[in-house]
């Protein structure tokens, strides 16, 4: 019959992460996230605010020919009207490029939150000298990771590749005569021909990206698995080791132990059943409403206390039914509660009267 020896399989990773495992991987900036869906997002986005304002660009793009193709040709350049004529093409190209830069921007933070939610981390920004080990770098040379790259880019171009074949095709008449159109209609069938191609790229991008993203969670997911071994030292950590969980309260016993045995010669009779059970009691008048238990114990500790009674002058009254009823009711430091005050009041009187206070 062949034996296994479990602790072969103690370093396979086959635990879920813990929630600090993840935590601990957010802070580094490992995250699952694709960046095929961000660049698929802005390209759809910056077409569809080209489509929207189209009007709008015509018309400033109209104003930029005209004004600089007649006015601005004549126009005098010295040192004091340089600076003027700088400021004034930085204001045109800022209305051109504003609106879809805005657009663009909001979209590209708003994919990236989808995908990993709040996260500001510098830790990917801080040198990481493992990354310069050779043996590292072919490591990641030949890692799995590199491969899926190198296939999504091989996807990505023969996706794109086929799609703009297939549109010029689509449209070869007109582009074959491009050479024999002026200027306007040149521009219209190009333009035309780039926005098709651009939102058919676009969308196979996102089919891509989405692809992508699946693929970037379930390896996010495997990277972060724990071994066995991993959880437990992690426990270990956040908890306390077992062992010096034990020795504290060992040790939290032994002062507890120690504060009991030192309030025995304060109590004012000590109830035993003879042998096994020892409850030490104490009533003042002054400060109590009832008699309190300040130590109590069984077997050796019921002999301890009984010792350090009779070394103090403490009476030791024998009361089986009473001592065990106080020891499984009443925790040190309580009262007695109402039902034992009959039996308790008898053997309080009954020690006052042999120490001569009744």
């Amino acid at each position: 019959m062949i034996k296994l020896n479990l602790q072969y399989f103690a370093g396979e990773k086959t635990e879920k992460p813990t929630a600090k495992k993840r935590g601990d991987a957010r802070k580094k900036g490992q995250v699952a996230r694709s960046q095929e869906f961000g660049q698929a997002a802005v390209l759809l986005s910056g077409l569809f605010t080209l489509k929207l304002l189209s009007g709008y660009y015509m018309n400033q793009l109209t104003h930029l020919f005209q004004v600089n193709f007649t006015s601005k040709l004549t126009y005098q350049l010295t040192d004091q009207s340089v600076i003027p004529l700088f400021i004034e093409m930085l204001l045109q190209l800022a209305k051109l490029i504003l609106p879809i830069a805005g657009v663009v921007m909001v979209i590209g933070a708003f994919t990236s939150y989808l995908q990993v939610g709040t996260l500001f981390t510098l830790k990917p920004l801080m040198p990481d000298f493992s990354k310069i080990n050779p043996l590292s770098g072919f490591k990641r040379i030949f890692s799995m990771r590199t491969f899926v790259d190198l296939l999504k880019s091989i996807l990505k171009m023969g996706a794109i590749g086929f799609i703009v074949y297939s549109e010029i095709s689509k449209d070869w008449v007109r582009v074959s005569r491009l050479g024999d159109m002026d200027v306007s209609d040149m521009l219209s069938v190009v333009a035309s021909l780039a926005y098709g191609i651009f939102w058919k790229v676009g969308f196979a991008m996102l089919a891509l990206a989405v692809a992508d993203f699946l693929y970037q969670r379930f390896d996010f997911e495997r990277n972060l698995k724990m071994s066995k071994q991993e959880v437990k030292e992690e426990y270990k950590q956040q908890e306390g080791s077992p062992e010096v969980k034990a020795k504290i309260k060992e040790r939290q016993r032994a002062m507890a132990m120690r504060r009991m045995m030192a309030d025995v010669p304060k109590a004012d009779v000590v109830i035993t059943n003879p042998t096994h059970f020892a409850i030490a009691l104490k009533y003042d008048s002054n400060s109590m409403e009832s008699p309190q238990v300040i130590a109590k114990g069984v077997d050796e500790t019921a002999q301890r206390i009984k010792k350090i009674a009779r070394e103090s002058n403490v009476i030791c009254v024998e009361n089986r039914p009473l001592a065990q009823t106080l020891y499984r009711t009443v925790e040190i430091g309580e009262s007695i509660p109402g039902d034992l005050f009959q039996a308790v009041a008898e053997v309080l009187a009954y020690v006052y009267r042999l120490k001569g206070k009744v």
